[in-house]
């Protein structure tokens, strides 16, 4: 089973083909970092990224989540709310191969 290692939007995702993951929201085209890649047999790292793996990706959906945040002190009469929308992207991992030998 190959896999990859890759860098999006300041996280690190270990991916598959037919993967789907959610992160903060991307434009099109997703610039993914290789760090390392697996065969199944052998893994390939990089230093620090790996040129010769192409990840092919699409973005399937594209949500907003909503976070509320409330503070309450008791005997205070003191209340308050905060909230916020991160919008985030849907992505699927379509193909994951490599030009030429990996070295």
């Amino acid at each position: 089973m190959n896999y990859a290692i890759v860098r999006l939007g300041g996280k690190q995702f270990k991916i598959t083909e037919g993967d789907t993951f959610s992160v903060e929201r991307q434009q099109n085209p997703i610039n993914l970092e290789v760090l390392a890649y697996s065969d199944g047999e052998k893994v390939t790292l990089g230093s620090p990224v790996l040129s010769n793996v192409e990840i092919t990706t699409e973005i399937i959906d594209e949500n907003i989540v909503k976070t509320t945040v409330s503070r309450y002190k008791s005997k205070a009469r003191y209340r308050k709310t905060n909230g916020h929308k991160q919008p985030f992207s849907v992505v699927k991992v379509s193909k994951i191969s490599t030009k030429g030998e990996v070295k």
